[in-house]
């Protein structure tokens, strides 16, 4: 395909629309569903999160789900907590469970204990039962 062919006008707006959908797939989409769900985030920080390797979809479904709990934690926090080499996901359920049974868990106790590769709600229910 000889690109002399199209002028320059059709080659910046195909330009353009491959740019405006790689950023849509890359970073619009994410801010959209914490947007939509009640968690604000900027799209700086979405980028961010990128260019250190976090898992953006993870970190935003974890926030929404805390959110959603009534339960307080921060991107930052989620975010040290991966970076660390700990679960997101096993941090944000013992704090959802700790909260749904008044027990008194911070989130440094959390992220202590998924440290020590324990399953937050299983040592919650063990050291706290009915």
């Amino acid at each position: 395909m000889d690109l002399s062919q199209f002028s320059n006008q059709q080659l910046f707006l195909a330009s353009f629309l491959v740019l405006l959908l790689c950023y849509y797939l890359l970073f619009f989409r994410f801010w959209l569903r914490a947007m939509l769900s009640g968690v604000h985030m900027s799209q700086s920080e979405i980028i961010f999160m990128r260019l250190r390797r976090t898992p953006v979809d993870l970190i935003i479904s974890e926030l929404i789900k805390a959110s959603k709990s009534g339960v307080s934690v921060t991107r930052d926090q989620l975010e040290v907590i991966h970076l660390s080499g700990g679960n997101v996901s096993n941090v944000v359920a013992g704090l959802i469970y700790a909260k749904s049974r008044e027990i008194s868990l911070s989130f440094s106790e959390a992220s202590k204990l998924d440290q020590q590769k324990l399953d937050l709600v299983e040592h919650l229910k063990k050291t706290n039962p009915l």
